[in-house]
């Protein structure tokens, strides 16, 4: 949920967005966490962020192991949105 009180929709985008703030580099929509660099203190972050934003767990495993459009389908259907 952000500032306003609205919790943004999930999608690639957002999740590729995401993978970018937290990593501070361009993200691909194509390729896996991991394979763009991410570790498992980051992945730790993109947990926290998913819970902050969406109020959803994520599972620290996809996170690293997913691309962006796999995570946002994989949150989705975990929020119900999908």
């Amino acid at each position: 949920m952000n500032q306003l009180g609205i919790t943004p929709e999930i999608t690639t985008e957002s999740v590729r967005q995401l993978f970018a703030d937290v990593l501070g580099t361009e993200i691909r929509a194509d390729l896996s966490f991991l394979a763009q660099g991410g570790d498992s203190f980051h992945a730790v972050l993109v947990v926290d962020h998913v819970e902050q934003l969406w109020g959803i767990e994520a599972d620290f495993t996809a996170v690293l192991q997913s691309t962006p459009a796999e995570l946002a389908l994989l949150l989705g259907a975990a929020a119900g949105t999908s």
